[in-house]
């Protein structure tokens, strides 16, 4: 059996190749493009290797149990991080330096958290600023969980956690002694 061959319509094929007549169309308004914020391309994002010196090679007490990085670009958002773990029976103190696209809005929470803090004096949460640096330590007694987290240099994101302590004084020291200034120059 034989097929017959189809024939696209006239008008149809016009449209396809943009030949119309004037009287047979009606101009569309022109309608902006939607505005999307600006993305930083993967190579404005530090690669997670050039992040590792900033973490701390070891801790006194604690055994190196992770030691993980990735760069990437997921849809719009361009991420690189660098992460190390350590454990000693009954504590984990994680440490971990983010660069990303989303630096504007992960800004923003950390100085409104640090700002928040600031206005009520509770023990499980305080602002912490350094030179080049703001954040906030917060603590959960019911999980034993006391995390630091820093926007460095308008940047780079540190975030320290520390899972089966009674405080943030641990993760203050840890925070307290990375080379932040250093961080904060890497472009």
């Amino acid at each position: 059996m034989r097929l017959p061959c189809l024939r696209p319509h006239p008008f149809l094929l016009a449209l396809a190749l943009g030949c119309t007549r004037a009287e047979e169309t009606t101009p569309l308004p022109e309608v902006p493009a939607p505005e999307t914020p600006p993305v930083l391309s993967a190579a404005r994002c530090v690669y997670f290797k050039d992040l590792r010196p900033f973490l701390p090679r070891e801790l006194q007490g604690y055994a190196l149990s992770r030691d993980e990085g990735s760069t990437g670009k997921y849809g719009e958002v361009v991420m690189s991080e660098a992460e190390r773990a350590f454990t000693r029976p009954g504590q984990q103190m994680v440490v971990r330096i983010v660069d990303t696209t989303l630096v504007g809005r992960l800004s923003k929470s950390i100085r409104a958290a640090a700002d928040e803090a600031d206005r009520h004096e509770a023990e499980e949460t305080a602002s912490l600023r350094m030179a080049e640096t703001v954040g906030f330590v917060r603590y959960d007694p019911s999980e034993e969980r006391a995390e630091a987290n820093l926007l460095v240099g308008g940047r780079y994101v540190v975030a320290v956690t520390g899972l089966g302590f009674e405080g943030t004084h641990e993760v203050k020291a840890v925070a307290g002694g990375l080379d932040l200034e250093g961080l904060s120059r890497l472009r």
